[in-house]
């Protein structure tokens, strides 16, 4: 019986409920039982309760906390000297660095491969995107950063798009009949990448009966984020439409009734959000960000606006409130099969089997 090759996982501070945490658990728990696999976290900002929901022969080993840069450095570089995996994936430029510097140094022969969740010219400096040609493979989660990866100078063949696996769900969630609702399901950021201002500046343009239901959190300490809002919708004299869920843990079974989910990010890594809500059969309505939102929203389940077009925005909410738009739930569920599990982890499966 031949013994299984091990991968170790290397990712930045985890704050504990963001997408970067369930694609994690979802693929270690997926996969346990072909490979060992190791777990290092840099740093835990927040809640570690999902770390409880990894296969339990996950070995997890969690960074300094609170440290300086160079304490964390030398961490992780102490944590490598031990590793003998077959492959090591790495979520940041700058750990990738490190990684590599300790493949170098302690003359370890494993596969390195990026796996970043974000869009890399977004949220990387220069300095930082030019770690990423480090890397000898590159997991690219949408299309849009697959193509940032080749404007950086990485060869697509050393770029492999997988995507994010979206859970089929048996749920199906309705539009309500009586009140166009609206739902909002993201981190609560006024401008910056949730760019929430666009939002209320499409919503002031409706007419007729319609709510935005908002689910999520502003994790500024002192809400600020949060304050902006209200103070802005209030200016607009919106505040009646708008409807604050703060964080919903399992939101999904809070949500009774949506007619569309609504994204206004001015960049996004894949989007996961909107896949979750087209696999409940809600509709969406997105700018065309980079990157993401391409990959997931098509004519039979929603709408792609031009980026930071506002008004676009407004009209295309406005055919939901007048009911000049209705997509069959059953056809929005469909209409991402190429990104639901089952498909995922076979393309993934096939993948690794290759790479290692």
């Amino acid at each position: 019986m031949t013994s299984k090759k091990k991968i170790t996982i290397v990712t930045g501070p985890m704050a504990g409920h963001g997408g970067e945490e369930s694609v994690i658990t979802n693929f270690i728990n997926h996969f346990a039982d072909t490979y060992d696999f190791e777990l290092y976290v840099s740093q835990m900002l927040g809640d570690s309760v999902w770390l409880k929901r990894l296969d339990e022969r996950t070995q997890i080993t969690i960074g300094t906390a609170g440290a300086g840069r160079i304490t964390k450095a030398s961490k992780l570089l102490r944590y490598m000297w031990r590793c003998d995996a077959d492959a090591v994936i790495v979520f940041t430029p700058r750990l990738l660095f490190l990684t590599n510097l300790a493949r170098k140094l302690y003359f370890r022969h494993f596969k390195l491969i990026s796996w970043v969740q974000f869009s890399i010219n977004d949220y990387f400096s220069t300095r930082d995107r030019g770690y990423l040609a480090l890397a000898d493979e590159h997991l690219a989660i949408s299309g849009g950063i697959r193509q940032q990866l080749m404007d950086i100078g990485i060869n697509q063949s050393r770029i492999h798009l997988i995507y994010n696996p979206i859970p089929k769900s048996n749920q199906t969630i309705l539009p309500e009949n009586q009140v166009t609702n609206f739902i909002y399901v993201a981190r609560i950021q006024f401008k910056q990448q949730k760019n929430m201002q666009a939002l209320f500046d499409a919503c002031v343009q409706l007419k007729g009966a319609w709510k935005l239901h908002i689910y999520g959190t502003d994790t500024t300490a002192n809400q600020d984020e949060y304050q902006q809002c209200v103070a802005y919708i209030k200016n607009l004299k919106i505040e009646s439409h708008i409807v604050w869920h703060g964080w919903v843990s399992n939101v999904w079974e809070k949500i009774e009734h949506a007619n569309a989910l609504v994204l206004t990010s001015t960049f996004e890594g894949f989007g996961m959000v909107l896949a979750e809500a087209i696999s409940r059969g809600i509709p969406t309505i997105s700018f065309d960000c980079p990157v993401g939102p391409a990959d997931i929203i098509n004519k039979d389940n929603g709408f792609l606006i031009d980026d930071g077009d506002a008004t676009r925005f407004a009209a295309t909410m406005q055919k939901f409130v007048d009911r000049k738009t209705h997509f069959p739930a059953a056809q929005v569920k469909q209409s991402i099969t190429n990104l639901y599990e089952d498909v995922y982890y076979q393309r993934t499966a096939e993948l690794l089997k290759k790479l290692l």
